[in-house]
Formats: C-alpha cells, structure tokens, sequence
C-alpha cells in the first residue's frame, strides 16, 4: 500500500516553494547547465514530499528551465546564444504589442503607479546588491506593461518565458557591475514614454534597452 499524501504537500504553497527554490538556484547559477537534479534531494532539502517537488519540475520544463527523464530527475538546461536573441526579440514583439494595444492612450493611473513601485524595488535591489530581488523586479516591470494591453494570451506566454529572462538579467549582472545602474535608467525612461502612449518611441527605446543589455 502507498504511503498517504499529506495534505500540505498538495498545497499551492508547497509547489511553490520548491519552483521557487529551485529557479531561483538555477537563475542566479548555484545549479548550474547540466547538473542533474532529482525529486528526492530537493524535497529532502525542503522537507516536503516528492509530490510538490515532482509538479515543479513539471512547471519548471514548461519554463524551460529543466529537461525531465523518467526515472532519472532533471537536468538544469542552458540558454544557447540562439535561444537568448530568440527570447529577446519575442520579448520585444509581445510588449511592443502590448503597448500599442492602447491605442495612444496614456497609461491608467494604477499602472503607471505599479511601474514607479517597481522601479523602487529595483533600487533598493540594487543598493542592496541583491541581484536576483533586482532580476526578479525587472521581469515584473515589463510584466505589468503586458498585462496593461490586456490579452490573456499574450500574457500567458510572457509569464512562461519569466524564469528565462530573469536568469538572463541575473546573468547580464554578474558579468557587468554596471548593468543593473542601465537598465534602471532604461526603466525610467520606458515607463515615462509608456505614461504617455507613445508606442513608436516605446518600442525604439525597448530595442535599445534590450541592446544595452548584454544578455548574451
């Protein structure tokens, strides 16, 4: 007979967890391309049950991140130069689209309040040298612009490609210092052209932020 599930190891809360811990290993590069991961360490390092550890990995593929073998684990993967320019130029087309899908309309209010909020949050990040929190806030901030244009689909995908394009920002920072101080000022200026509805110059100043980026 199998052992019962604990009822807090089917919890969203326990699933989250382990996705968050684990991407969060796998962004900043303590787990590195190719490592093999199973279910039974992580949810030994956890202390939960395989059963959230194994439908985060699930997500984890979905992002990306992982490649599952049966019977085996996961093996973190890598972000090939291919793949890299490949997300980035989606990454320009869903939130150019997302933009103009204003019409010229300015920003409401709140939305322009979340992307000051965010940037915020960068700073401090910043400041504290913590450059997963300023990772994490980056994806949020062009996230928020996203949903400004309110199409679910849109929005689901660039959600899928979330974990990719932090570890790419994570990645930019540790190779230049002073990347993070750039992309908060590219910040500043695309949530001001965003404020005002001006897509066209939004989506030139989008190409050059991701250009200054140093992702690759």
């Amino acid at each position: 007979m199998s052992p019962r599930k604990k009822p807090e190891d089917l919890a969203p809360s326990a699933v989250e967890r382990a996705f968050a811990a684990v991407s969060a290993s796998i962004i900043t590069g303590e787990i590195a391309p190719g490592a093999l991961l199973t279910e039974g360490e992580v949810a030994d390092e956890l202390g939960i049950s395989r059963t959230p550890v194994r439908e985060a990995f699930l997500q984890l593929q979905t992002c990306r991140l992982l490649t599952l073998f049966p019977k085996r684990g996961a093996v973190v993967a890598s972000v090939p130069d291919k793949e890299v320019a490949d997300l980035l130029a989606v990454r320009i087309m869903l939130e150019s689209s997302a933009i103009r899908a204003l019409g010229g309309h300015p920003l409401p209010d709140g939305v322009a309040r979340d992307l000051d909020d965010l940037v915020a949050q960068q700073v401090v990040a910043e400041h504290d040298g913590d450059l997963l929190a300023f990772s994490q806030a980056d994806f949020a901030f062009h996230s928020r612009v996203i949903r400004a244009g309110d199409n679910d689909v849109i929005e689901d995908l660039f959600t899928q490609l979330g974990p990719r394009l932090e570890l790419l920002t994570h990645r930019a920072g540790r190779r230049d210092a002073t990347s993070p101080t750039r992309l908060l000022a590219d910040h500043r200026e695309l949530a001001a052209l965003a404020r005002a509805g001006d897509a066209d110059a939004y989506e030139a100043a989008l190409r050059a932020h991701v250009q200054r980026g140093n992702y690759g």
